[in-house]
């Protein structure tokens, strides 16, 4: 008998035929099961190669060894008139057959990689090969959101981790020339939302391709999954699984990946010189990394500054030389100060916001963020009479920082006002528009444009704006166009914004302030006197930004307004008030219009004067 002959009655070659299988089988089962119990990756390399070294013993075994009814007996005590290898291998036949079946079927309905990973997996088809699911030359493919990836922690406690990995990636691709990138703030309003459908989310985004994932921290790996769907036909483009040691350059590195698999996937729709953006890895400390996601994130919502602001001096105590954490605590310095009772007067946390993108900006001269910040906080001393600083010099840091990134809400928004302080409303009013064509849901940004458009007296498009900008949630309570209010006969909007805590608490006459708003031409100084005399006893501040812009239109000139509204008719009077005039010499104002020239609205008189219609 040959040798194979003999492996073939000996079953060696079933067996060998079954151990594959069933290794294979549960190599399966253990990348489905193993996430969930949040396995480090080892295990699985440990159980693939306890399998491997397996493979040969169990071959010798049955080489050896043979199934009786008595159980298991050495093959060479055996009597082979009484042997019963050709039942067993006729048993082993049927495991096998059983077995490859249940291949088949695991292979057959196989769900995409995101299956189990991820709460988006809804049925659709599974994804194609990039090279296979090109998107057509229509330069309106070339568009996309990336939603905020899911957080798949067992805790639960890392959305912070996979919104940064979403923002990140998100950072990368407004780099490629000719991708329409959707904001990250229009994006993010569809977290949880993936029940609507991705056509209807990529619809109401303005967008034809949509980016969505799931990220899982396990102790020192992470699995991060990211499937890339064009919702014209709902069909998915590219999808992967990257699982990998948690380190900050692997991160880094899977943000790459993800950005450079989406532009070749997108390759048809962009120019042929589109730029592949690369994630800027400015740290390699992990814990820093961690900790400015976590800062970021409280940044973002305006929730818990304070603590926002530790968490980067944790970050930066971890790495001194991470120039995006430093740019971030610069701009947090001027939010501080709004949101919370900030234990430092307003100038020493403008000091430091100013000390905070100097750092950055050493570390990366080219930090639009930091660029922004340090302009904004200037401009903010400058317009409070706080200090004095080269208005065209804060333009220039605008601009470069505009240059650099072009579509930052943040500092659209800040431009804007710098524009608005200096009279020049038009150009306020383009930059709070780019900024709401950006970032819809910016409520800043749609406050200002609308305050833009009052200003320059365009009062009915200004309330077509506020009411859009209502519409679409981007009107807070914090801030109150009193004069808007007034015109559009919304006396119960104006008399409860005003009995607000930021303005007149426990003022019993609103009536009579929505009647002054009507009729701004009037005589009110006994309104204002007893105003001023109710916050005298009320120990109410009236010098707070807020304030003053119920109060300037009525004739307290002494107050400093809120710019942009300062060049509309309700503060006619004010912008030919001594006030205005030495307010205009104290900020620098008239030094800058004297270097580059008038607004609109004023017009020099002789060598050191000047007057305002």
């Amino acid at each position: 008998m040959t040798f194979f002959a003999e492996l073939r009655r000996r079953n060696v070659i079933r067996v060998a035929g079954l151990y594959i299988v069933t290794a294979w089988l549960l190599v399966q089962i253990a990348d489905v099961l193993l996430p969930v119990f949040e396995a480090p990756v080892w295990v699985m390399k440990v159980m693939v190669g306890l399998l491997a070294l397996g493979f040969l013993p169990a071959l010798i075994f049955s080489w050896v060894f043979e199934l009786t009814p008595e159980g298991l007996k050495r093959e060479v005590d055996i009597d082979r008139s009484q042997s019963i290898v050709d039942r067993t291998a006729r048993k082993l036949d049927v495991a096998v057959i059983l077995l490859l079946l249940a291949v088949g079927a695991m292979v057959w309905f196989r769900p995409s990689p995101m299956g189990s990973e991820s709460t988006f997996a809804d049925g659709r088809e599974p994804p194609k090969p990039v090279q296979e699911a090109k998107v057509d030359s229509d330069p309106q493919a070339a568009s996309i959101a990336v939603l905020p990836f899911a957080d798949l922690s067992q805790a639960g406690d890392q959305s912070y981790f996979s919104d940064g990995m979403s923002e990140e990636i998100l950072n990368v691709l407004v780099k490629v020339k000719g991708l329409e990138v959707a904001s990250r703030t229009s994006s993010f309003a569809f977290k949880g939302e993936q029940s609507l459908g991705i056509p209807v989310i990529a619809k109401q985004l303005g967008v034809r391709h949509v980016l969505e994932g799931s990220v899982r921290r396990a102790g020192g790996t992470i699995r991060i999954t990211a499937q890339l769907i064009d919702a014209d036909v709902d069909r998915h483009l590219w999808s992967e699984t990257f699982d990998r040691p948690l380190t900050a350059e692997n991160v880094f590195a899977i943000q790459d990946e993800i950005a450079q698999a989406i532009v070749e996937a997108l390759v048809a729709a962009l120019p042929a010189d589109a730029v592949r953006a690369s994630a800027q890895d400015t740290t390699s400390n992990l814990t820093a990394y961690d900790n400015y996601l976590r800062a970021r994130a409280l940044v973002r919502s305006r929730r818990e500054l304070r603590l926002a602001d530790t968490l980067l001096g944790t970050s930066l105590q971890q790495d001194p030389n991470y120039a995006a954490a430093w740019a971030l605590r610069s701009g947090l310095q001027i939010l501080i100060g709004e949101y919370t009772d900030a234990p430092l007067s307003i100038e020493e946390q403008e000091q430091r916001g100013i000390e905070y993108a100097d750092r950055a900006l050493a570390l990366a001269p080219d930090n639009a963020q930091a660029l922004a910040a340090k302009a904004q906080i200037r401009s903010r001393a400058v317009s409070s009479l706080r200090a004095k600083h080269d208005l065209a010099e804060i333009f220039r840091d605008f601009e470069r920082s505009l240059e650099i990134d072009p579509d930052n809400p943040d500092t659209l928004n800040w431009v804007g006002l710098a524009w608005g302080q200096v009279g020049q409303l038009d150009k306020a009013l383009e930059a709070f528009q780019r900024c709401v064509a950006v970032d819809p849901q910016a409520s800043a940004c749609s406050e200002n444009e609308y305050d833009a458009l009052y200003g320059l007296d365009r009062h009915d498009e200004a309330w077509q704006r506020y009411l859009a900008a209502f519409d679409r949630g981007a009107v807070t309570d914090t801030y109150t166009n009193f004069g808007l209010l007034a015109r559009q006969g919304q006396r119960a909007a104006f008399t409860y914004a005003s009995n607000q805590a930021r303005y007149l608490p426990r003022w019993h006459r609103h009536d009579a302030l929505y009647e002054a708003f009507r009729h701004l031409d009037a005589d009110h100084s006994a309104l204002l006197s007893e105003v001023r005399d109710f916050a005298d006893r009320e120990h109410i501040d009236l010098h707070n930004g807020y304030r003053a812009l119920l109060l300037v239109p009525l004739g307290a000139h002494d107050l400093v307004p809120f710019l942009p509204l300062v060049w509309g008719e309700d503060n006619r009077r004010y912008r030919q008030s001594r006030e205005f005039k030495r307010y205009v010499r104290e900020s620098g104002v008239l030094d800058y219009w004297r270097e580059v020239g008038f607004p609109p609205t004023c017009q020099p008189v002789e060598q050191d004067d000047f007057r305002c219609d």
